[in-house]
């Protein structure tokens, strides 16, 4: 990614995104991702992409992606994995970008291929 976003997580179940000028430290909300169902409890960013994965107590992690359309950046959910039945504790890319991982209360570790287009199982 470009390395100026912050992301953080909340019980609320949102992520909100930061752009953090590096001159002063001033950060100013960019965009506030909903759609999980449960507290978001992990965020992981991709290595070189501007791409999030947020982890949810909804027993799913959501690929969330930066879409340029003209002047308007914009953040959408692009991928809700749902492999999980319990709560989805932490994600991790590989360092390439290619697979990531998703480990789960329910015991579990799932790795996903980043094929064109969403992840997939």
């Amino acid at each position: 990614g470009s390395g100026s976003l912050l992301a953080t997580c909340s019980r609320d179940r949102s992520v909100w995104l930061w752009e953090v000028d590096a001159a002063d430290g001033d950060a100013e909300c960019v965009a506030v991702l909903n759609g999980h169902q449960g507290d978001v409890k992990r965020l992981a960013w991709h290595p070189s992409r501007e791409m999030l994965v947020s982890c949810s107590y909804d027993n799913t992690a959501r690929v969330w992606e930066e879409q340029v359309a003209g002047a308007v950046d914009d953040w959408y959910s692009s991928s809700t994995l749902s492999a999980h039945s319990a709560t989805v504790w932490s994600a991790a890319f590989s360092p390439s970008g290619a697979h990531l991982a998703t480990v789960s209360a329910d015991r579990a570790l799932v790795i996903w291929s980043r094929a064109p287009g969403p992840p997939t199982a």
